[in-house]
């Protein structure tokens, strides 16, 4: 029988083995119906949540903080078009286009603000004024009451100047600095503009009038009508998409939709430049750049393994049954993430593509030495178990360490790679079980009728090639480490990018509109929220935000509604009082007196005026219509002074109606805005959401971090999308950080516990070890940042690194004499390197950034520990070795030392161990 190997899990495996060749077809049956049933739970329940919030540790400070917001005010972020003009005319019409195309798709889109309806505040509009603009209006409505209540005849001509003769008399000793008697001739001066323009030879209607400042403040405060930035250059339409953030496809479809329609519009504003933004768009973006990347990606990994497995192996029969194990061993992973957590995440989603890459190594190495035996003219049976017994205890380890490098992110605190950890590590495991269980239960059941020479096809021979690398040890252990020397440098340029817009592919709209708005307007996607529970709290803390330097401006609506309101309310249903029973047009004022009559008025007025002290310009004025009224014939006066007190009547009309229309006595309440405004901002229980805006680039780790550090001093509650950002990203790398030192904690005692020595465990980690080493420096002087994507491949890495180092040692250790590392585990090694270097490496073709520089991560990664566990790991076994070990006589009997690994005819030969 072929030599088992000394590890404490030689044994147990070929026990297991010896009974699946035994019962091939029971053991093939099981695999099969169990892996079914793992496929019909999963299909019925296993859900995909897509949402960030689902990344979120609630049991942290700022994960209860978030998903206190979201559970208070119902968050969903906003998709924005963007509108971009030269001229603000031009914004407002097509923003007003686009809100009349979202009319009608109620079952796509929600809280659509366009143009805000501002007509239930205008109504109130008093308010707004202060308590001087306030009594202004008051006294001129009080002036003009007697014509509200007793008639507009008092308008006529001759009975205004009959007032102004009787209000001239009374101001003849008040000298012209009293007040009183300024504004009599104000309003006389006006008077005698108005009826001399309306008597010229081309005759004009001059107010009469006052001018009060008060009547043309804005009638809703500082409440927009639009959202615009850059002095009117820049308009905004926010929405919601009606789809879940889970539904990913109908999300797409909406945001497709919303396209469409901006392509339609623009159409009819060729001036005009509309976009799509927003976080949902960005991130809907970013998946299908993602998806379509994948795809493609999937199709050159598949010619590419493919190639490498008839290379390898000589066809597929053999491969794909190793492949044929990996479904089923990924069924079962999809049956236990189903049991065990019930659901996947954005992170965990990817833990597929992570058993792709590790698990099939399982089987390329169980195939490669079974082959290897078989070529050899051992039994199919025999072969089986030997297989099992020599690299068996290597793949376990390799699992089992692997698993741990993944089971070690469930010790940390961010949710999305905690559940990451547990469905890959325990996906490894399914993986690894089902590689030593299904899959020599398959190849028995096709070779066990079959000769050597039909089941063994040639195999590519590398040996050569690595015994011409690894000739002179010491050279290659030199040369080594000369080059990791110079590689050291580069482990001080590593550094971290957090900037999630960095990972996004270049020229999507969404994101490049984003970059335009943070460079452009103070518009950014991004702002931090503050939740008050009353006006008197938010507007405190709205100061001292504003004073920090890192707060560009802040937002909320409790600024919409005016101050003071209960102060002014009895003053501004005296003035709605005065102004209820206006008639829907003015009414006819007759020319009460005839022409002589008012010139006589007329003249009269003017020496009063003329005695005042200060009315000497407008007694001249009066003078002038005396003699205009005197010139023109009779029937000329009556029409012009009766078109004149007409006007007049219609200017007066309209000014109180403008009045009455902003005289809403009831208190104006957020109820007055549009409540899809409003809703983003407070909420039935009384709070009130406060946005904070940030100075510079908040993608940016630093300006963010000093951003949440001001914010935080002033509530340390603050939560939003920069605060989450900050602190998962942060989390994130802390995480694994952890998870990297507690798996190679447990890899050491895992691997302590195979070779049961120090040295073997030392040498079966050098590779990952350096591997890592180069990796890191490599992507220094390359200037390659780690990021959140690429940081996923990292327990990968380590994975393959372990797998590798461990089945090189295992073969070591099966030797005696000069170590020569064999054929089949050579050619194992390079053949799942290989693969998971064309199937990730794919990805490099990717135009989204994050999922590029996780290829090139891994590409470079593997490249690293696959020279180290074929040049470097195997010269450094060459010094290790003895040279001319001496086997004795009844060992020599029965064992032919070989290349390829010692076979025996009874029990495991005693192995080389550590000194």
């Amino acid at each position: 029988m072929p030599q088992i190997e000394s590890s404490p899990f030689a044994h147990p495996l070929v026990w297991v083995t010896r009974c699946v060749v035994r019962w091939p077809k029971p053991v093939l049956v099981g695999c099969v119906v169990t892996a079914v049933a793992a496929l019909a739970l999963s299909v019925a329940c296993l859900d995909f949540r897509t949402s960030r919030l689902d990344l979120v540790n609630p049991d942290c400070d700022y994960g209860r903080c978030w998903l206190n917001y979201v559970e208070t005010f119902s968050h969903q972020d906003d998709a924005v078009i963007v509108v971009e003009a030269n001229e603000q005319t031009d914004v407002t019409a097509t923003i007003d286009d686009v809100a009349r195309e979202l009319l009608g798709r109620d079952h796509l889109y929600h809280s659509v603000v366009a143009r805000l309806d501002l007509a239930p505040l205008k109504s109130k509009g008093l308010y707004y004024l202060s308590a001087e603009q306030l009594g202004q209006v008051d006294n001129y409505t009080a002036a003009l009451e007697p014509v509200c209540r007793d008639g507009w005849n008092a308008l006529a001509v001759g009975a205004q100047l009959h007032q102004l003769e009787s209000r001239l008399s009374a101001f003849r000793q008040v000298p012209a600095t009293d007040p009183r008697s300024a504004a009599l001739i104000g309003h006389l001066d006006r008077f005698a503009g108005g009826l001399s323009a309306a008597l010229a030879d081309e005759a004009e209607y001059v107010s009469v009038w006052p001018s009060v400042p008060a009547l043309t403040t804005g009638a809703a405060g500082n409440v927009p009508e639009y959202l615009l930035a850059d002095e009117g250059r820049l308009g905004f339409v926010l929405l919601r998409l009606k789809a879940d953030e889970s539904d990913f496809e109908a999300g797409a479809a909406a945001i497709d939709t919303l396209r469409g329609m901006i392509d339609g519009v623009k159409r009819k504003h060729p001036g005009v430049e509309i976009g799509l933004t927003g976080l949902p768009v960005i991130e809907c973006d970013e998946m299908r750049g993602a998806q379509n990347t994948a795809n493609r990606a999937m199709w050159l990994s598949l010619v590419g393994v493919a190639l490498l497995f008839v290379v390898s192996f000589g066809g597929w029969r053999h491969p794909g049954l190793a492949v044929a194990t990996l479904a089923i061993g990924v069924l079962w992973s999809v049956g236990y993430a189903t049991l065990s957590v019930g659901h996947l995440n954005i992170f965990s989603v990817s833990f597929g593509v992570i058993l792709i890459g590790l698990g099939i190594d399982f089987g390329i190495h169980f195939v490669a030495r079974y082959l290897q035996l078989r070529r050899d003219d051992v039994a199919c049976e025999e072969a089986l178990v030997a297989t099992a017994g020599s690299v068996g205890p290597g793949i376990l380890t390799g699992a089992v360490t692997s698993a741990i490098a993944f089971f070690a992110a469930t010790m940390t605190e961010f949710h999305g790679i905690v559940e990451l950890g547990w469905i890959a590590g325990g996906g490894i495991v399914m993986c690894c079980t089902a590689a030593l269980v299904a899959l020599p239960a398959m190849i028995c059941l096709m070779d066990r009728y079959a000769t050597a020479s039909q089941t063994s096809p040639p195999i590519l021979q590398i040996v050569g090639v690595t015994d011409q690398l690894v000739g002179r040890p010491w050279t290659v252990v030199i040369v080594s480490g000369i080059a990791a020397v110079l590689l050291a440098p580069g482990l001080g340029k590593v550094w971290y990018d957090h900037n999630l817009l960095n990972l996004q592919a270049d020229g999507v709209e969404s994101v490049e509109l984003e970059r335009e708005l943070l460079g452009q307007s103070d518009r950014s996607l991004w702002y931090a929220v503050s939740v008050c529970d009353s006006p008197a709290e938010l507007f405190q803390r709205k100061a001292r935000f504003e004073s920090l330097e890192s707060v560009s401006r802040t937002e909320e609506m409790l600024s919409a509604l005016p101050s003071g309101c209960e102060e002014k309310s009895a003053t501004v249903a005296r003035i709605a009082a005065r102004l209820d029973e206006l008639p829907p047009k003015a009414p006819y004022i007759p020319v009460d007196e005839n022409v002589a009559e008012l010139a006589a008025s007329v003249a009269t007025a003017s020496r009063q005026v003329a005695a005042i002290d200060g009315g000497h310009a407008c007694a001249a004025a009066l003078g002038d219509v005396a003699r205009r009224l005197a010139a023109l014939p009779s029937g000329e006066v009556h029409r012009r002074i009766s078109a004149w007190q007409q006007a007049m009547a219609d200017e007066l009309l309209q000014r109180l109606r403008a009045v009455r229309g902003a005289a809403n006595p009831a208190l104006p309440s957020l109820d007055d805005l549009p409540q899809e405004f409003v809703a983003r901002f407070a909420n039935d229980r009384g709070q009130y959401v406060l946005r904070v805006y940030g100075n510079g680039d908040l993608w940016d780790m630093g300006p963010l971090g000093r951003f949440v550090s001001d914010v935080r001093s002033v509530d340390p509650q603050v939560t939003g999308q920069p605060v989450w950002t900050y602190e998962a990203s942060k989390q994130m790398k802390t995480s694994y950080q952890v998870a990297a030192y507690y798996a190679s904690v447990a890899i050491l005692i895992v691997l302590v516990l195979d070779f049961r020595n120090l040295r073997d465990t030392l040498l079966a980690a050098l590779p990952v070890a350096l591997g890592m080493f180069r990796l890191l420096a490599t992507l220094g002087w390359l200037g390659i940042p780690l990021n959140p994507a690429n940081m996923i491949v990292l327990p990968l890495i380590l994975g393959i690194g372990v797998d590798d180092g461990v089945h090189v040692v295992h073969d070591f250790r099966r030797q005696r004499g000069r170590f020569q590392l064999s054929n089949s585990t050579a050619m194992a090694v390079l053949v799942t390197s290989l693969t998971t270097m064309v199937g990730f490496g794919s990805l490099m073709i990717a135009t989204h950034r994050g999922q590029e520089s996780l290829g090139r991560v891994l590409v470079l990664g593997v490249a690293w520990c696959l020279f180290d566990s074929l040049v470097v790991l195997p010269a450094m076994l060459k010094l290790v070795g003895c040279p001319q070990e001496e086997v004795d006589e009844d060992t020599a009997a029965q064992a032919v030392t070989a290349p390829d690994d010692t076979i025996t005819t009874v029990e495991p030969l005693p192995v080389r161990q550590a000194a």
